[in-house]
């Protein structure tokens, strides 16, 4: 046998066994009540909470970072609350798919904000990695105007496809993030609203740019503002956390000015992550506290402020801009 024969029959294997392990999980955990929903998830959390090794040491540096006023047991705590909160939303992804109708009727009411109402803008929904993003594609659909959504590939074909005829099924035009931008922009003329995730490290190396989040530079994508203020379109921050009781509240934290008002990319894109702060602070346990965000210190900060990065991060070969140092300083000595 060929080693491309070869590579190919384990491909498929791989394949095979990832989407059967899928449906015994969707099988086994799609139909649990939130009450057993939660029980299960703050059992696991505990059991797999010891063997999470670095990725806990990842969650607890970053939630110090954003919450230096906890003390070290409360950080514990919320840590702890942040892995069962990741095991629920699996729990919940797979009752999504399952019991959509179901999961639909969680949803707490809301009034369409008054911003979204004026078919002659297109939207953009930017969403930090927070709360449920699935639910979050049902609440957009509400507004009853045409959307498109811009998502990663999954690799499982029975997944991929339930997940295309979910998030379809609420008419929703489902984008890969792989050259999405020509689709987004077509989707800007025509008045539809985007959806996508903007909290990813973007180096300037691929377009990024460093903006201020929580207090430190972090390398962020300027394509939502760059779009937002090409095209007209109205830009603001949102996202859908789960509530005590069980349903879904839609959050929407708009931005101090219209996208047109802004002068630069780095302006707009400041106030975004400033947007996504507010909806963080609101549910700490519900946002993706694992994930790298401050993987990069720029190459000219500080030596007060780079002693503020996590253990992971890593020098860059960029500069952040100069006004966003004087911002900081102050904010630092008005602090003090």
């Amino acid at each position: 046998m060929s080693k491309k024969s070869s590579s190919t029959w384990y491909r498929r294997f791989g394949t095979w066994l990832l989407g059967s392990l899928f449906s015994c999980l969707l099988f086994c955990f799609g139909s649990l009540s939130l009450r057993s929903t939660r029980r299960l998830a703050r059992i696991a959390a505990f059991l797999i909470s010891p063997f999470l090794g670095e990725r806990k040491r990842v969650i607890e540096a970053n939630l110090r970072l954003v919450f230096s006023e906890l003390s070290p047991n409360q950080i514990r705590k919320l840590r702890q609350r942040n892995i069962a909160f990741m095991i629920e939303f699996g729990l919940d992804f797979l009752q999504t798919l399952k019991h959509p109708e179901r999961m639909r009727q969680r949803i707490c009411p809301f009034d369409i904000p008054e911003a979204l109402k004026d078919p002659e803008h297109a939207g953009i929904f930017c969403s930090p990695h927070l709360g449920n993003w699935e639910m979050l594609v049902q609440v957009i659909s509400f507004s009853e105007r045409p959307f498109v959504l811009v998502a990663a590939e999954l690799n499982i074909p029975p997944l991929a496809k339930l997940l295309r005829e979910q998030r379809s099924s609420r008419g929703a035009e489902v984008v890969s993030s792989r050259g999405a931008a020509l689709k987004v922009r077509k989707a800007l003329q025509e008045k539809k609203f985007v959806g996508l995730l903007n909290d990813q490290n973007t180096s300037p190396k691929h377009g990024g740019i460093f903006v201020e989040f929580f207090g430190l530079p972090v390398c962020s994508s300027r394509l939502p503002a760059s779009l937002a203020r090409r095209h007209n379109a109205v830009l603001a921050a949102a996202a859908c956390c789960k509530t005590a009781s069980g349903q879904f509240e839609f959050l929407f934290e708009p931005l101090p000015k219209h996208s047109s008002e802004y002068e630069s990319d780095w302006d707009l894109t400041s106030d975004l992550l400033a947007a996504n702060e507010k909806l963080i602070r609101k549910y700490p346990e519900q946002y993706l506290w694992i994930y790298h965000r401050w993987r990069y210190v720029p190459n000219n900060i500080p030596g007060w402020l780079q002693r503020r990065y996590p253990f992971y991060a890593r020098p860059a070969k960029y500069a952040c801009q100069e006004e966003m140092l004087e911002l900081l300083k102050e904010k630092s000595e008005q602090d003090e």
